[in-house]
């Protein structure tokens, strides 16, 4: 049995010595929208953003 290990962010805090990837922000919005914390609509507006800034 393969096990999968996630990489754990801070989200609140980052370190900064954490590299965040795309895949990894798409999974925590993900995570948020399944969990009923964010619509479509607000994850497409913070990942807009967050390529705004970091790409």
């Amino acid at each position: 049995m393969a096990t999968t290990q996630t990489k754990k962010i801070n989200w609140l805090f980052p370190d900064p010595d954490v590299e965040v990837t795309l895949e990894d922000y798409r999974n925590k919005i993900r995570e948020d929208e399944k969990s009923g914390d964010m619509s479509i609509n607000e994850f497409l507006r913070k990942l807009d953003l967050w390529l705004a800034e970091n790409i």
